[in-house]
């Protein structure tokens, strides 16, 4: 077996230095000069260490302080420079802000003045309000990522410490092992068996191999990646550790110049922020196009002048745009991504907080996700054939072939849970680590891999040298070229249907052959949330398939705890390789499972379902997952066990490492989604109730039913926050009782866009509209001449925007998912009674403060008019009611579809 002859995977040293011969630490020396990596390639250890003015034992405090004031933070794309007058000035120049601008232009010609000023007021009020929020949203994105920032192994002063790794700079001595990301150019120092993935940068997914021996040519450019004691930023450790040297940080170091290539192209916006902006674009021409058609109409009928009828024109284009839209957008995608935090979900990528919502399959981890990761070993069996001492030779072989590290605190260990597990295990039988490996150190070893499946160490006693081998059942038997032991697949199968891992230990004495000892069985409890979550996931559409490298008796197990059924459809991954892409898609979809998988298969999994249109959740925690997480729709690593590797590649990284968190990621992104198209069509609703008096207008003989200030009272004044409320409600009980849908969806559906404007916008066009007739009708004589009545003409615009404003307040209750009482309920969404309070008060505000009133040309009116607004929500409520009944009876009339509580049709799926 190959067994590179180097150091301590446990502990790699550094190698030792003379007494004198290297320079101390500068005290304040500020930047270091730049050097090639080539030629810090060329020198050995002590010069490398020289040439950085640092110290075996790491840099002082002090000195990593002074550097880093030199040097500033490792991170290889600096933060953009908060520039506020250019990100007010993106929210004041948008496509419908534009055309706000043009209205204002076009008011100032026609002789408004008034108008022209309330517009752009508008505009200026709109930008400084979506300028907040988005100054909010971006604070919101910042903290996430500062939750999942690179963390380091750092030495200073010769005690280890983990940092951000924006902290370290120059000079620092950085400790790296399987699954950590490389935080900065550096050196090595010294490595053990140390092998990183580039792809990163490369592109190449094939490991490389680093040691620390100096080169004797120098290459430039590109071929300075091949140097082998190289260590490039954002490389992954794929195999081993090593110590090493950081010669280069931030934007000077390998990643950093990627980064400035980046920063040269633009930045794409997610399908969400394409969809919202389309809509805007095409609102916006509809306004236009309207606007255009009224200009015409109104000199028709109305035989006005041009100036009368293009101030006319303007207050349709007010009418039709929709001036908040894209500012609750941003504020919609923070909470929500606050909210997944407050869950145990933090996000690295927003856009990940719309997607998870239409997730189809999920293609989870085991260990530590639908298990407690609480691994022990619950018995030995030895194998037949093995020595007397077979059990204590086993616990020796767990404690030598084992790379777990002596907490900090002292009385327990820390590493990967195996070899806790095992270092635990070989201490309850007297064998402990740090003794053992004093009797026999190691002086060779072969890392542990995801494709070989063992671990191998060489030891020394004395001039007498020992191999031991840990690893799958298979992968040990094929190490020992004989057959398996007798009865060892029999107690392979048994402990695996108990759901408990098996591990097969083996040892070699110098001269002779290397011989099983027996089989340690490690049990993990499965999670007791776990299967209400599968039930969940299988009532909300979604597939659940279980990707393990364990085996498949074990992991089949695990299914029947969790109430997953996969005991028919468990597939080992040899298996995969001998299919077709359409055999393996058929073969996912029927819900099978897969055991004893290799990243490469776990990467093709991901392929085949995406090309087949599914959205694919992806958990992991492992450098062999990285592959299958970068290339799901959205990756989920584990925060607690999982590698720097995994959460680098991961959207979503799991604070808790449960599954359970997942789907309540899920129903927090469907919420996101539902809650955009609400404000979308109450925004959309208070539209049309704004257009139909102007067409009143038009094609009737009556003074204007609404003025074009009350408009943008309306959409600027009593619309915002209750439109921001239902863009941050909590999910509803039916979120998760329908299918997902696809990302690429339009935000105004067809059935929303009948919803929003012939029901609800029908409804409140008609409350504004009979507040206003209903007003004369109290003043006037039905067939009576309407001149006498034209001091009446303020007070009926007035009661038109007192019947809007009744219809939005309902409105809003409407737009709110479960029943009436619920609806009607404030606790679950405190922004609502914040909102309702607000515009309620705006209301009354605008029709009696004086001075404030004018402004809007509004009047007081009777305080028993103000029955309207209560009025004018109930009938809202009840057309909305009306409209649930009638769906709820669906089903007898349309069978074979299911509706949920808030009026979805939900068809029946086959395979799900």
């Amino acid at each position: 077996m190959p067994r590179p002859a180097d150091v301590s995977r446990s502990s790699p040293p550094v190698p030792p230095l003379a007494a004198a011969g290297h320079a101390q630490p500068s005290r304040g020396a500020g930047a270091q000069p730049r050097i090639r990596p080539s030629e810090l390639g060329a020198l050995s250890v002590e010069g490398r260490i020289q040439a950085l003015r640092s110290n075996p034992t790491g840099l002082t405090d002090v000195d990593a302080a002074r550097r880093r004031l030199a040097h500033g933070d490792n991170e290889p794309a600096p933060p953009r420079r908060s520039r506020p007058l250019r990100t007010l000035l993106a929210q004041l120049t948008h496509t419908l802000a534009l055309l706000l601008w043009l209205g204002a232009g076009l008011a100032f010609a026609a002789g408004a003045p008034e108008l022209g000023f309330a517009i752009v007021a508008v505009v200026v009020l709109n930008g400084a309000f979506a300028f907040v929020q988005e100054h909010r949203a971006e604070q919101v994105v910042s903290s996430l990522m500062r939750r999942v920032a690179v963390r380091a192994r750092v030495v200073r002063a010769g005690i280890e410490r983990r940092v951000p790794a924006r902290e370290l700079v120059p000079g620092d001595v950085v400790r790296l092992a399987a699954g950590e990301i490389v935080p900065a150019d550096c050196i090595l120092l010294g490595a053990d068996s140390l092998s990183i993935d580039l792809s990163m940068l490369t592109g190449e997914t094939a490991p490389v191999d680093r040691d620390a021996a100096p080169i004797t040519s120098a290459g430039r450019g590109a071929e300075e990646l091949a140097l082998p004691s190289l260590l490039p930023s954002c490389a992954s450790v794929v195999t081993g550790a090593g110590e090493a040297l950081v010669f280069a940080t931030g934007a000077e170091s390998a990643a950093g110049k990627i980064a400035r290539l980046l920063e040269q192209g633009g930045r794409e916006g997610s399908l969400l922020e394409r969809q919202v902006a389309q809509l805007s674009h095409l609102t916006a021409a509809i306004a236009v196009i309207v606007g255009a058609a009224t200009l015409v109409l109104v000199q028709a009928f109305h035989r006005v002048g041009p100036l009368g009828a293009l101030t006319f024109a303007i207050g349709v284009i007010v009418a039709l745009v929709p001036e908040g839209l894209l500012p609750t957008l941003s504020v919609s995608l923070a909470i929500g991504a606050q909210r997944m935090a407050a869950r145990g979900a933090p996000v690295r990528r927003l856009s990940a907080v719309e997607v998870v919502g239409s997730v189809t399959t999920i293609c989870t981890d085991k260990t530590g996700t639908l298990t407690q990761n609480a691994l022990s070993v619950r018995c030995f069996t030895p194998a037949r054939g093995a020595p007397p001492d077979a059990e204590q030779a086993a616990r020796l072989a767990a404690a030598l072939c084992n790379n777990a590290r002596p907490a900090p605190a002292g009385g327990d260990y820390e590493g990967d849970p195996v070899d806790v597990a095992l270092a635990r295990w070989a201490a309850a039988g007297g064998v402990e680590l740090a003794e053992a490996r004093a009797r026999w150190p190691r002086i060779a070893d072969t890392a542990f891999d995801a494709r070989r499946r063992y671990m191998a160490v060489t030891c020394a006693e004395g001039g007498a040298t020992r191999d031991f081998v840990k690893g799958a059942p298979e992968a040990v038997i094929a190490l020992t070229g004989a057959p398996a032991p007798a009865g060892l697949d029999e107690a392979v199968v048994s402990a695996a249907e108990r759901g408990e891992r098996v591990l097969l230990l083996a040892v070699k004495e110098a001269s002779g052959p290397l011989t099983c000892l027996g089989l340690a069985c490690l049990h993990d409890p499965t999670r007791p949330e776990v299967p209400a979550a599968i039930a969940a996931c299988r009532r909300a559409g979604v597939r659940v398939v279980i990707l393990t490298g364990d085996h498949p008796a074990t992991a089949r197990s695990v299914a029947a705890a969790i109430g997953l059924d996969t005991a028919d459809r468990m597939v080992e991954g040899p298996e995969i390789d001998a299919m077709d892409d359409r055999a393996l898609l058929e073969l996912l979809r029927a819900g099978a499972s897969l055991a004893r998988t290799t990243p490469e298969q776990k990467l093709r999994v991901v392929q085949v379902l995406r090309r087949s249109g599914e959205v694919v959740v992806v958990t992991g925690d492992g450098v062999n997952d990285a592959p299958a997480l970068r290339a799901a729709d959205v990756g989920v690593a584990m925060g607690l066990r999982g590698t720097e590797v995994a959460k680098q590649a991961a959207d979503i990284i799991l604070s808790d490492d449960n599954f359970a968190t997942i789907v309540a990621a899920i129903e927090e992104g469907r919420a996101i989604k539902q809650n955009i198209r609400r404000f979308v069509s109450y925004v959309f609703t208070s539209n049309v109730a704004e257009l139909v008096p102007f067409l009143l207008y038009i094609f009737f003989p009556i003074p204007l039913p609404l003025a074009i200030v009350q408009v943008l009272a309306i959409d600027l004044g009593t619309d915002v926050l209750p439109a921001l409320a239902l863009g941050v409600e909590p999910p509803s009980p039916a979120t998760l009782l329908v299918p997902p849908e696809p990302p690429r969806k339009p935000i105004l559906t067809r059935e929303l866009g009948l919803r929003t404007f012939f029901l609800y916008g029908a409804v409140e066009a008609l409350l504004g509209v009979a507040a206003y007739f209903g007003y004369y009708w109290a003043h006037w004589r039905p067939f009576g001449a309407l001149e006498p009545f034209r001091a009446l003409e303020r007070e009926a615009a007035t009661m038109t925007f007192v019947g809007i404003v009744s219809g939005q307040i309902g409105c809003l209750f409407a737009q709110r998912d479960g029943p009436l009482w619920k609806r009607l309920a404030f606790w679950s969404n405190p922004w609502v009674a914040a909102g309702l309070s607000i515009e309620i008060a705006l209301t009354i505000a605008l029709l009696y403060v004086p001075g404030l009133n004018r402004l809007f040309a509004m009047v007081p009116v009777g305080s028993a008019w103000l029955l309207w607004l209560p009025g004018g929500v109930a009938v809202m409520v009840l057309a909305d009611a009306l409209r649930r009944a009638v769906l709820a009876r669906g089903p007898l009339i349309m069978p074979g579809a299911v509706r949920s509580c808030s009026g979805r049709r939900r068809p029946h799926r086959s395979g799900r």
